[in-house]
């Protein structure tokens, strides 16, 4: 916890008698190393398996039935697993009857038809938590939830409660059940799920969320300035700082003094939350034979997103500790763009599977118009209808990604990654633009050199043979 969170918690407790029994009651650690203390159940998935692990899903209409040939090989290969897991953007919905409302600035959009059409591309599991699953609501989240369990696609990371979007969704299968626990780090407002806290407080459906403390790292000529900024407008609420002051909290940021150091950004994870996904790991070990842990992180060190292959240093805690309180495989997402790939202790860690998918349509509410064409020559103009995300000004490392496959050996142990780089850029064709099909010659070759390089720096070793990149665990 923060300072804040535990000033916040005793005031709760000394300001009401009925939250006393509600937090004795709930005996849940909020200390991580709670839950790293015994070793992990290590996976009992009967072999030969394959778990084939895809990016975002971020599309507005189906497209599974698109005969373009290299769509249709990528597509082969995510059907080709036990398994198949990936990250659904936003929510689905049939908008003409939805009965709730849009929240926040841009609204991605789904049609309810893509639960059907997931299933038919290969996809059997879905995390839930990321920065647009309440676009349109708690309404909008819990319809999509309801579309999924209609196809049978398993989904995590959301639900009606906060203990509901913590518990992972489990498939089973002839071979053994999979676990998925997801999280977002990276989330709008009011996203996170709430259980009955108090006397006549109700739960809140939403997301698993994992609250971070950002922190801006900044050198000795830095910190003079950011000292003397806070002092001299210093109130009663929000004291000066000491001079010798190494952290100094000033405009709702948090500064502090790393000799040397450049603009950097550190984010330290609230202690419950970190302590909850941990949990969430080791109940779904003892209630399956494999377990995947996703979380949706926009997240870098310099605090720009997608302008690094770099991950932030909390994914480096958090997802080692995922691994050694359960953890099978770690799914990274949220940046839309690649990056490398770790074996810890002899499991995979993607620390960024990109996208898969790019045909996002984007509604507008009014609050969105307002703010990004204010109000000149009596007011914003409409947007354009059936504008897609993928529509020009798309970063080009949005534009390539890879389709993973992690393989066990009978006995059920890692054996090797199989890396298949997928190309969006729709080879210069506007209707297939957005569509992942598998990536040629040199752009193959560019994509999963790319990944070697960023892959490197975790010891990590990937071949490439005949356009495919391959990881050797065992």
């Amino acid at each position: 916890m923060t300072k804040f969170s535990r000033r916040f918690a005793l005031a709760l407790l000394g300001s009401t008698a009925a939250c006393g029994p509600v937090l004795a009651q709930a005996k849940l650690s909020n200390e991580p190393q709670d839950y790293l203390k015994a070793p992990a159940r290590p996976s009992s998935i009967k072999g030969p398996f394959s778990l084939v692990a895809i990016g975002d899903l971020l599309n507005s209409r189906p497209t599974a039935d698109n005969p373009d040939p290299q769509y249709q090989k990528a597509l082969a290969i995510v059907r080709g697993g036990d398994v198949a897991i990936g990250n659904r953007e936003g929510v689905i919905l049939d908008l003409p009857s939805f009965k709730g409302q849009p929240y926040g600035p841009g609204q991605m959009y789904g049609e309810a038809s893509l639960a059907g059409d997931m299933k038919a591309m290969g996809v059997d599991m879905v995390s839930m938590a990321n920065n647009h699953s309440t676009d349109w609501g708690w309404e909008g989240l819990i319809e999509a939830g309801r579309l999924l369990d209609g196809v049978g696609i398993v989904h995590a990371g959301s639900g009606m409660t906060l203990a509901d979007a913590r518990k992972a969704g489990i498939m089973a299968t002839p071979k053994g059940k999979v676990a998925l626990v997801s999280a977002a780090s990276t989330f709008k407002v009011n996203a996170g799920a709430n259980d009955a806290f108090a006397e006549g407080v109700p739960a809140r459906p939403g997301i698993s969320v994992l609250r971070l403390r950002k922190v801006n790292l900044v050198n000795a000529e830095q910190m003079a300035a950011v000292r003397a900024l806070a002092s001299e407008r210093a109130s009663p609420l929000a004291p000066a700082p000491k001079p010798d002051a190494r952290d100094v909290s000033f405009g709702d940021q948090i500064y502090r003094l790393v000799p040397g150091s450049g603009p950097r950004i550190a984010y330290e994870m609230e202690l419950y939350d970190q302590a909850a996904l941990l949990r969430a790991v080791r109940e779904a070990k003892a209630a399956a034979d494999l377990v995947v842990f996703t979380i949706h992180a926009h997240e870098s060190p310099t605090g720009l997103d997608d302008d690094t292959p770099a991950p932030p240093d909390f994914l480096l805690t958090l997802f080692h500790q995922c691994v050694d309180a359960g953890a099978d495989v770690i799914l990274g997402g949220g940046p839309h763009a690649l990056r490398g790939i770790e074996i810890y202790k002899g499991k995979p860690v993607l620390y960024g599977m990109g996208l898969f998918m790019l045909k996002a349509q984007i509604k507008a509410a009014q609050e969105t118009a307002f703010r990004m064409w204010p109000d000149i020559d009596g007011g914003p103009p409409k947007p354009k209808p059936g504008a897609a995300a993928s529509d020009g000004g798309t970063p080009p490392r949005w534009l390539e990604g890879v389709i993973a496959v992690v393989d066990y050996d009978a006995r059920g142990r890692e054996k090797q990654i199989r890396l298949y780089p997928i190309d969006l850029t729709g080879g210069g064709e506007r209707a297939l633009r957005g569509l992942p099909r598998l990536a040629q010659g040199q752009t193959a070759t560019r994509i999963l050199e790319q990944l070697q390089t960023d892959s490197a720096s975790f010891g990590t070793q990937i071949r490439i043979l005949d356009g495919m990149g391959l990881i050797q665990i065992r």
